[in-house]
Parts: structure tokens; sequence; C-alpha cells
């Protein structure tokens, strides 16, 4: 059936059904563009918080460790190690900055390694 067929009433009928179908589809795409913004703009606000932390000494994946995650990698990393220094300790543990020293405080805290030497000198070796 043509719309030359229809009647004045049945044509504007169907113009109205067309246009709220095309409405719906606008706003099902403006929708779908909506939340494609906020994905863009949680990675860009993500990408700044691990930026920052990494300039804040933190490094990517040291505020998602817990502290015995932390521990248990320096561990790892010192086994079978004479010694190892602080960026030898980091390359393998994956996060280095303040929660690398703290962690290796608390360490040494519990005599579960041992520090030697000072200043760059420093070397950790398990106790």
């Amino acid at each position: 059936m043509s719309l030359n067929e229809l009647s004045t009433e049945e044509l504007v009928k169907e113009l109205a059904r067309r246009k709220s179908a095309e409405v719906g589809d606008l706003r099902r795409q403006i929708d779908e563009h909506k939340k494609a913004i906020r994905d863009l703009e949680e990675k860009i606000k993500g990408a700044s918080e691990a930026s920052a932390a990494t300039r804040r000494g933190r490094g990517p994946a040291a505020g998602s460790l817990p502290a015995g995650e932390r521990a248990d990698r320096v561990l790892t990393a010192l086994e079978g190690q004479a010694g190892s220094n602080i960026a030898e300790i980091a390359a393998k543990v994956g996060f280095e900055g303040i929660s690398l020293k703290k962690t290796l405080d608390e360490l040494v805290a519990e005599r579960k390694i041992k520090r030697t030497g000072k200043a760059r000198g420093t070397k950790y070796e398990l106790a």
C-alpha cells in the first residue's frame, strides 16, 4: 500500500509513527554516545590517577597490592641472592618508591631480611 492510497487521517498517523520511530532511534544513539563518553572519561581518569601515583613514587602496582602480597614478592625476589639493592628489587617485584621502602623496613624490623651498607651502597638479603 502506498501513501497515495491512504486517507488524510491515516497519513497523519503514519507520519506521526515514523517521526516517533526516528526520535526513538536518535535518543538511543544519543544514549550510546553518552555511555561511550562516560567510558572514555573513566579511562582518562584512571590513566591520570595511575600517572599521579607513579609521580608520587608508589608505582603502578603498589597501591593495588596488600602489604602481605608486597612482602611476599620482596622475599621471593631475594631468594638465592647474595645481596640486592633497591633498584634490583624494584625491577623484580613490580613496584617501587615509598611502598617498597616501607615494605623493606617492615621486613628488616621483623628480622626476615637484613640490611647491610649505607646510602646507595645499601644491600638487602634474606636473614
